[in-house]
């Protein structure tokens, strides 16, 4: 009866060892989610997002009717209604290309300072190249607390068509 319980021991340390590197695995993860996605951090704002334009890299200006759909080497920038938000909300936006790579944008900064200067999103060319990659471009206006993105206030996508 002694030995049966001696061959036993291993194994519960090795269950008990288990159910602790369980328990430090889950508060790891749970302080994760508190740290990067606190509770309450839901605003409820919007961003309005007025369209996206073929845009002049030259005079920083728009041109042109709202798209959806642009050639690779015709350059656009979204216009945001930045004055639809509170003025003292910290907000950016970023464009993303369809390798998820941050290819332009403004920000962070108070709604009524990007409102002041009516800031647009241009989308860059990548250095290196002469035109947009083609795919889906995505442009993400998020709001800024203590320096990290913490709630999507509004989104919008394009597409840069192969040919063309």
């Amino acid at each position: 009866m002694v030995q049966s319980e001696e061959s036993l021991r291993p194994l519960y340390r090795l269950m008990v060892g288990s159910g602790v590197v369980a328990i430090l695995i889950l508060a790891l993860g749970l302080a994760t989610i508190l740290k990067f996605a606190p509770p309450g951090q839901a605003s409820g704002l919007k961003a309005r997002i007025v369209g996206v334009y073929p845009y002049d890299p030259a005079t920083h200006r728009v041109t042109g009717p709202a798209s959806t759909h642009f050639p690779r080497t015709q350059p656009f920038a979204a216009k945001v209604d930045w004055s639809s938000l509170p003025g003292g909300v910290v907000v950016g936006a970023r464009w993303y290309n369809t390798l998820d790579e941050p290819v332009g944008g403004v920000g962070p900064a108070t709604a009524a300072s990007l409102a002041a200067t009516g800031a647009l999103v241009p989308a860059m060319t990548p250095p290196g190249l002469h035109a947009n990659l083609p795919g889906n471009y995505t442009l993400a206006v998020t709001r800024y607390s203590r320096g990290q993105p913490v709630e999507l206030l509004g989104r919008e996508e394009v597409l840069v068509e192969r040919n063309g």
